[in-house]
């Protein structure tokens, strides 16, 4: 009895871990992506410059886009080092699907 609650205080732990790493990941994520296009906008506003300001909205929304799927990728990385193979693979798996819809996707 005393190996299953030492296992199961471990695993709670490494969720703990997981969950932490990946809301530290989003939130860097958003703030990068805020701060492109804030830099944009005030480019853009200001008269600074004509092509930069839009570029750096556009880079702040692909920033924007491409968090969760890093989040994805985090977790998955993060899952398969603690040894889960099960959730790695299904991770894997949504990173796929995300591909193969952005390579198969139509573009309007």
């Amino acid at each position: 009895m005393d190996s299953l609650q030492t296992r199961q205080h471990e695993v709670s732990r490494d969720v703990e871990r997981v969950e932490l790493a990946v809301a530290h990941l989003l939130r860097i994520g958003t703030a990068v992506a805020a701060a492109l296009i804030s830099a944009g906008l005030a480019v853009t506003l200001l008269q600074l410059s004509v092509s930069i300001g839009p570029t750096l909205v556009t880079a702040g929304i692909i920033a924007l886009i491409c968090t969760p799927l890093l989040r994805v990728a985090a977790a998955m990385v993060i899952y398969l080092r603690l040894g889960d193979v099960v959730y790695g693979v299904i991770c894997l798996a949504v990173l796929l699907f995300v591909l193969a819809g952005m390579l198969l996707g139509e573009g309007h």
